[in-house]
């Protein structure tokens, strides 16, 4: 079995959340070990090895690894000439959007050019991709070569600028730093060593894993699709005048919402009667939260994706929480809590997030209530 076992590389950092996804949908049991770096996909035919993109495309250049999840710009950066492209993975339309390379720096920096950057340092794990992007626009920096895990913690002390990749900039953020240059867009890929694919059973395994990828691609296409925006025709003027209503006042009559729609009580009672059978309204009581709370919290977790699973599903039911959020990025979970007092609000961290053995960083941002808008789309 392992002489036929294929070696495939599974990318690490910002993609990562979303080649999961994408494993998952396909059907494959994908389980993570961050501090190990380890990830298995519950097939014993493929045995992973957890790295990064451009890590992968020179592995798998080299026949280190048969195949692997990487991108066209780490495949560019690795000088990959002897890899196949099996097949583009990213949906037409992605939530996350397309992956970019960016050049940033310091929101207060005082460069606020390209040519700014002459004689400057810049940090990277993509040298050659920023070489050439200096080259073309004639500017003479230094390079730094880090391949650390977060670069982005070093601009503004040892650098002072950075060419990352970027999937929605949440680590920027976090570090204060602002994008300059969009050098360009990447696409997620799935490549093989041409050797490989001339052993018969590692082919057949690869086209196997290729054709499962390409179907959770389109299902996940199918999905976009059918989360059809507000503006279009999926939910006309009159359908968002009835979510508001209710919104407003859950107790309203097909006769007061009649009224405001000029439609008939029956109209309205049917288009509420499809709303619901479509399950995209719910009608439920609010809590008012300004009669029993007088604060909030914002709470950033940085976890594994085992302990954020346990997280989110606890969360769910406690009564403090009205906002859960999964993120890329450092922070990987993000938390939103109303509490009657600060008090509250330290049990509830230190009782219900940081005993957690795999939570590794918290940070918190303490506020008044939220602010609700006039108008918000009742969610469920």
């Amino acid at each position: 079995m392992k002489k036929y076992q294929l070696k495939f590389g599974f990318p690490l950092g910002v993609l990562q959340e979303e080649v999961a996804e994408l494993f998952k949908e396909a059907g494959y049991k994908v389980k993570f070990d961050q501090e190990l770096q380890k990830v298995e996909i519950g097939d014993p035919g493929i045995i992973c090895l957890f790295t990064r993109p451009v890590a992968i495309a020179s592995l798998v250049e080299r026949g280190l690894l048969n195949a692997g999840v990487s991108t066209d710009a780490s495949v560019f950066e690795a000088g990959a000439t002897k890899v196949k492209l099996i097949s583009e993975l990213e949906p037409g339309k992605s939530i996350w959007g397309k992956t970019k390379v960016v050049l940033a720096v310091p929101e207060k920096s005082k460069i606020k050019s390209i040519k700014d950057l002459q004689g400057k340092k810049i940090i990277t794990r993509i040298p050659k991709i920023t070489k050439e992007f200096l080259r073309k626009n004639k500017i003479s920096a230094e390079i730094l070569y880090s391949d650390t895990l977060i670069n982005e913690s070093k601009v503004g002390v040892i650098a002072d600028a950075i060419v990352e990749f970027s999937r929605i900039g949440n680590i920027l953020k976090a570090y204060n730093l602002k994008p300059l240059k969009t050098l360009f867009e990447s696409s997620v890929i799935l490549i093989a060593n041409k050797d490989a694919l001339e052993d018969k059973c590692k082919k057949k395994k690869i086209e196997e894993l290729a054709n499962s990828l390409e179907k959770a691609k389109s299902a996940q296409e199918q999905k976009l699709k059918s989360y059809t925006p507000w503006s279009t025709s999926r939910l006309d003027d009159i359908d968002l005048k009835i979510l508001q209503a209710f919104y407003q006042d859950g107790r309203k009559s097909f006769v007061e919402i009649a009224k405001e729609t000029k439609l008939s009580p029956v109209g309205v009672k049917n288009r509420v009667e499809k709303l619901i059978n479509e399950d995209i309204l719910k009608i439920r009581g609010l809590l008012n939260i300004k009669k029993v709370h007088s604060v909030s919290a914002a709470i950033e977790v940085e976890t594994d994706n085992e302990t954020r699973s346990s997280l989110i599903e606890k969360f769910k039911k406690s009564p403090l929480v009205y906002h859960l959020v999964k993120t890329s990025g450092r922070y990987n979970l993000i938390i939103g809590i109303v509490a009657p007092d600060l008090e509250s609000i330290e049990n509830f961290i230190e009782g219900e997030i940081r005993k957690e053995p795999g939570v590794k960083h918290i940070e918190v941002n303490i506020g008044e209530l939220p602010i609700i808008p006039d108008w918000c789309p009742p969610i469920f």
